[in-house]
């Protein structure tokens, strides 16, 4: 607590530095844009994920509207929006490296796309099996990982409002 013996720029400093503090804990972030080379790369990264959404709306319009349309170019149109959205992912890994298991998550995000996206490029060759199997099989480990580990963490922290017990007790 600060008394009334704080001068006004101190009282100043110390209610930034708790406000500072409840941002960092509620999750805001409040940082100056990234310049330079990893800005470019998050730049491109926000393109390809914007491209990647409209591709995707765009294709999901044409095949609803055309009641399921089939033209020549639709496979490269199927696999677009899944290999810009790997090379987004891939772009963010690159210009903002992550050494939790976040970097494992993006690993396996990025090869599960492209292994979709190839799916779809090649559908009637002999390896779109295998490779729709891959990308599911890498989207369930990526999914299950998430999974584990936060039910992992939930059960080791605290509730908030749950009373604290000794270690052991139920």
């Amino acid at each position: 607590m600060i008394t009334a013996a704080v001068s006004p720029p101190e009282q100043m400093m110390a209610d930034r530095g708790s406000r500072l503090a409840a941002w960092r804990r509620s999750g805001v972030v409040d940082q100056r844009p990234r310049t330079g080379a990893a800005g470019a790369r998050l730049t491109v990264a926000i393109g390809l994920g914007l491209v990647s959404i409209a591709g995707s709306v765009v294709l999901v319009a044409a095949d609803g509207i055309g009641g399921g349309v089939r033209w020549s170019h639709h496979a490269g149109a199927s696999a677009a929006p899944l290999l810009l959205v790997a090379g987004a992912t891939a772009a963010v890994t690159v210009a903002h490296p992550v050494k939790t298991r976040r970097s494992l998550m993006r690993v396996l995000a990025v090869l599960a796309f492209t292994a979709w996206g190839a799916a779809q490029l090649f559908p009637d060759s002999a390896a779109a099996g295998a490779l729709n199997d891959l990308a599911i099989l890498l989207f369930v480990v990526d999914a299950g990982y998430v999974v584990i580990s936060d039910a992992r963490t939930l059960r080791t922290s605290p509730r908030r409002g749950a009373p604290l017990t000794r270690a052991g007790a139920p």
